[in-house]
C-alpha cells in the first residue's frame, strides 16, 4: 500500500484545480466547464499590445521563444492561413509529449486549433484579440481537452490548467515589454 501512496499524492496535487468562475486578482477571468467530451477552460484578460498578443500566438517561432514549457515547434506546413505544427512540451511528472495541430489563422485576430496525433483524444481551442483604439488588447483564451482515458482526464486537466496559466502569464509578460 506504502508504495501506491506517493503516486496517489502527486496525483491528486497535480490534479486539485477546482472550478473556478472570476478574477484570480491578476485581471484574467477564468471558466472551467466540461462540455460532455472533455474539460474546457476559458480565459478572459487585457493586454497592452494586441498586436504583440496575436503575433505571440499565431508566429510559430514567437510562440517557441515566448513560451516556457515549449521545447520545440516544429512547422511541417504554413500557407500563411493553414499551419500544421508538432509541439513538443515539457510537463512537471510527464516529461516530454509531442502534439501534432492544424492551426487556422485568419493574419490579425484568430487563431484556431485542432490536435491531429498527441497523446490526448481530443485538444482544440482558440485565442482570440480584439484591438482597442488605445493599442491595448482583449484576449479570450479556450481551450477544450480529452484524455484518451478517463482515468487520465483527472491528471490532464491539472496539466491543462497550470498550462494555461503559464502562458496567459508569458504572453502578458511578453506583450507589456513589446
Amino acid at each position: 500500500m506504502r508504495r501506491f501512496a506517493a503516486p496517489l499524492l502527486v496525483a491528486l496535487a497535480l490534479t486539485a484545480a477546482p472550478a473556478t468562475a472570476g478574477d484570480d486578482g491578476d485581471g484574467v477571468v477564468w471558466t472551467t466547464d466540461d462540455d460532455g467530451s472533455g474539460d474546457v477552460r476559458f480565459a478572459r484578460f487585457t493586454v497592452a499590445d494586441a498586436d504583440c498578443a496575436y503575433t505571440t500566438m499565431a508566429d510559430p517561432e514567437a510562440m517557441d521563444r515566448a513560451l516556457e514549457h515549449l521545447e520545440a515547434v516544429d512547422v511541417h506546413a504554413d500557407t500563411g492561413r493553414f499551419q500544421d505544427v508538432t509541439l513538443t512540451e515539457r510537463f512537471a511528472f510527464v516529461g516530454l509529449v509531442q502534439s501534432r495541430y492544424h492551426r487556422n489563422i485568419d493574419g490579425s485576430t484568430r487563431l484556431e486549433w485542432k490536435l491531429i496525433t498527441g497523446k490526448q483524444r481530443r485538444h482544440d481551442g482558440y485565442w482570440q484579440v480584439t484591438a482597442r483604439e488605445d493599442g491595448r488588447g482583449d484576449v479570450a483564451f479556450r481551450n477544450t481537452i480529452e484524455a484518451k482515458s478517463i482515468l487520465h482526464q483527472p491528471l490532464l486537466r491539472g496539466i491543462q490548467t497550470r498550462t494555461m496559466s503559464a502562458i496567459v502569464d508569458s504572453v502578458q509578460r511578453t506583450c507589456a515589454a513589446y
